[in-house]
């Protein structure tokens, strides 16, 4: 609490009112601050963990580059990383609203729709992979594999093996057999944009329905605007997996009041749904996060969507 304090004095000149630790679904040490000029939130990057330390500074980075757009991200405090007494940290406002992590609705996931091919629409890059930040400019690091769709067929494999561990043996053996026959098939030439990759009711911010913050820029990338599109998909699924709408075809809707998709997403969006519904799954898997009943369902429907895949 005394080095929160301290850091609230120096960057805000004042002390919180009110100091609230944040722990569900974040990959950094989180505290909301209340304070008599406004309500902020500090972010401390792990020491220990490179991946997440250069993963707040990318999220941060993203903020700065998107302050002028019309993406509602907040407002920086400190404009960098910062250090104090030996720890990295990030200050922002705070922004109004609330996630939709339990309120799912056809406007919310509409909004959300048109807000993601904004996000694609600020920038474009000659090439996919990750994003990093030059004196402030962003530019882009190839992947390790060479391209996204290397990439892609390298982590399907690991997810497929995560899949089998986790007890889902039969959907990751299915789902490697329909990348060594059609993985083929994944685009390599596209026009790279700004991606997301964890656009979900999480890092999505509603009041009334219409959407007043995206958050979270953490694992931004430059990649196929079809394949962050298909994984927010999922993703909002996910948090009402039974509902009587159908959640995706909602998000698409939004999406394409944007930007138009062309008859490439037809053939790209069954490939695309199975990896990142794989990706995920596979991520909650290795959290400890799926009850057995989860394991079932997931498995269920994993099958239904590589079936789908299947038909293409």
């Amino acid at each position: 609490m005394d080095e929160i304090v301290s850091i609230a004095e120096r960057e805000l000149g004042e002390s919180p009112t009110e100091v609230t630790r944040v722990d569900a679904g974040l990959l950094h040490e989180t505290y909301e601050l209340d304070c008599a000029g406004g309500e902020y939130v500090l972010q401390f990057a792990s020491d220990a963990d490179k991946d997440r330390r250069d993963s707040l500074r990318r999220g941060l980075n993203c903020y700065a580059a998107l302050q002028n757009s019309e993406i509602p991200v907040p407002n920086l405090v400190t404009e960098k990383m910062t250090a104090f007494d030996g720890r990295k940290y990030a200050l922002v406002e705070k922004l109004p609203g609330k996630t939709a992590e339990r309120d799912v609705s056809p406007e919310k996931v509409l909004n959300a729709g048109r807000y993601l091919a904004k996000i694609h629409n600020v920038r474009h890059f000659e090439t996919a992979g990750w994003i990093r930040f030059d004196g402030g400019y962003p530019s882009v690091r190839r992947f390790r594999e060479g391209s996204l769709k290397r990439r892609i067929q390298r982590t399907v494999e690991e997810s497929s093996g995560v899949l089998r561990e986790g007890g889902l043996e039969t959907a990751g053996t299915e789902v490697e057999r329909l990348f060594d026959r059609s993985g083929g098939d994944l685009p390599e030439e596209f026009r790279p944009v700004l991606c997301h990759d964890d656009y979900s009711p999480d890092n999505v911010l509603f009041r009334d329905g219409e959407v007043t913050g995206v958050l979270d820029f953490d694992r931004a990338y430059s990649g196929h605007n079809q394949r962050d599109l298909v994984k927010a998909a999922n993703c909002f699924w996910m948090h009402d997996p039974c509902s009587n709408w159908d959640v995706r075809a909602k998000l698409y809707e939004g999406y394409r009041e944007v930007n138009d998709l062309d008859s490439s997403f037809d053939r790209n969006e069954p490939l695309y749904r199975v990896e990142t519904l794989v990706e995920i799954v596979a991520g909650l898997l290795e959290m400890g996060e799926l009850s057995e009943y989860e394991r079932s369902f997931y498995s269920e429907r994993l099958s239904d969507t590589l079936e789908r895949a299947e038909k293409r």
